[in-house]
């Protein structure tokens, strides 16, 4: 009984809510890239300010988990340790994803208003 009872709370307790909870909410909110060739610069500039606010977001929640890990990751079973990382290199591959999607909007940008 002891067991089933450790069992149960040690699911809970490693739940990816639990995780959220001690590190904040995974930023899930990507900001939209306008369009380089047709936006406005306030678009543009806004843009940008969106896109650097949603990378610092990545990097702190980033930066959490990672220090959870060595606390967390020897209880976790092989399946969810795969689970952890591949939650946390998605995370980072979308942020890059719209960082190089701004990169291009602000030189089509560019180029479109020379």
């Amino acid at each position: 009984m002891k067991n089933k009872l450790l069992g149960i709370s040690l699911a809970l307790a490693f739940s990816s809510t639990a995780f959220a909870a001690d590190c904040g909410e995974i930023p899930y909110d990507t900001p939209t890239v306008p369009s380089g060739e047709t936006a406005a610069a306030d678009e543009i500039r806004q843009a940008r300010v969106s896109i650097v606010e949603f990378s610092n977001k990545v990097d702190a929640y980033l930066t959490c988990m990672d220090q959870r890990a060595s606390s967390i990751l020897p209880y976790l079973t092989k399946e969810q340790q795969t689970r952890w990382e591949e939650d946390l290199a998605d995370l980072h591959e979308k942020r890059r994803d719209i960082q190089t999607q701004m990169n291009l909007a602000i030189r089509a940008f560019r180029k479109a208003n020379r």
